[in-house]
């Protein structure tokens, strides 16, 4: 057998078989728990206090035993910390307490850097704030989506960068390291763009339903729900190529009326909106606005802003 047949990826590292405990079954904890489990680390202990963290956790991670911080922080090689943000600073306090040299601590916060571990990281223990580019709905195949997944990274030393690249790469991950000082920058960013995306999606498929069908009672639920999925998929394949256009192009991929310095539309479009849903007129307007400082739209610009 030659050296090629032998081993198929020479140059691949591969990183140890890790004991890991998760702090909050949440859906990021047990979705990245079942990750880590697909690549061969063994999930042990998961801290889970609410009766449904401690429902998903049996389902989910089910040779993981439910148990305390402390104890998972003392048994465990790997220690991931799913809290949320405001509640990090003092689960690492207390992790710090059962942790020394050659413990990984990492949490997944986004807005939050690695510094929030510092009383971790001056027991020795290597830590990384590893935030996966993502959203979960808290279903089974959630751990599924880590594939391919870029993660915002953030590292102190050149140890953590090779362990945190050893870690999301088992897990098919590609890592973006983030500067300390830029995470509250990276996080919000991330928000503004898949948040403020889901809102204006939301709102658009309200309007496009009401001009879908005849002259229905909109109050029959049946009927407002086929209208609003027959509006999702009426407006799908454009959403989806203008984020794709906006992700390749950047605001040369903008069109639509705003870009064009169309005034006469964007004031029928207002009048339109403010007819049927005027909580939603005040949002075309302001991203209107931004599309027009964008691509340079003069006339529209004067408009919005007299």
């Amino acid at each position: 057998m030659t050296q090629s047949q032998h081993d198929s990826h020479p140059h691949r590292t591969t990183a140890p078989r890790l004991t890991v405990g998760i702090i909050s079954a949440g859906k990021v904890g047990v979705a990245l728990g079942q990750a880590l489990e697909r690549c061969g680390h063994r999930v042990t202990h998961v801290v889970a206090r609410s009766p449904e963290s401690v429902t998903r956790a049996h389902l989910r991670l089910p040779n993981a035993q439910v148990s305390s911080i402390a104890d998972t922080a003392s048994t465990c090689e790997l220690i991931v910390i799913a809290v949320p943000d405001r509640a990090i600073a003092e689960v690492a306090e207390e992790v710090a307490r059962h942790v020394g040299p050659g413990r990984i601590v990492m949490h997944t916060s986004g807005s939050l850097g690695r510094a929030v571990l510092d009383p971790v990281a001056l027991t020795g223990a290597l830590t990384i704030a590893a935030h996966p580019a993502m959203t979960f709905a808290g279903l089974d195949d959630d751990s599924e989506l880590l594939t391919g997944c870029p993660w915002g990274i953030t590292v102190g030393d050149e140890l953590a960068k090779t362990v945190s690249e050893l870690l999301i790469g088992e897990l098919g991950g590609r890592p973006v390291f983030i500067n300390e000082q830029h995470r509250g920058l990276y996080h919000a960013a991330m928000a503004h763009g898949s948040n403020g995306l889901g809102a204006v999606v939301v709102d658009a498929v309200e309007m496009l339903a009401t001009t879908i069908g005849g002259d229905a009672a909109a109050e029959d639920t049946d009927i407002a729900e086929l209208r609003r999925g027959q509006a999702a998929e009426l407006l799908r394949p454009l959403l989806e190529a203008s984020l794709d256009n906006a992700l390749r192009w950047g605001s040369r991929g903008l069109t639509g009326p705003v870009t064009r310095d169309d005034l006469g539309t964007v004031v029928k479009h207002e009048r339109e909106i403010e007819a049927v849903a005027p909580e939603m007129g005040t949002a075309y307007l302001a991203l209107a606005e931004r599309i027009a400082e964008l691509r340079g739209a003069n006339e529209v610009l004067r408009y919005l802003r007299r």
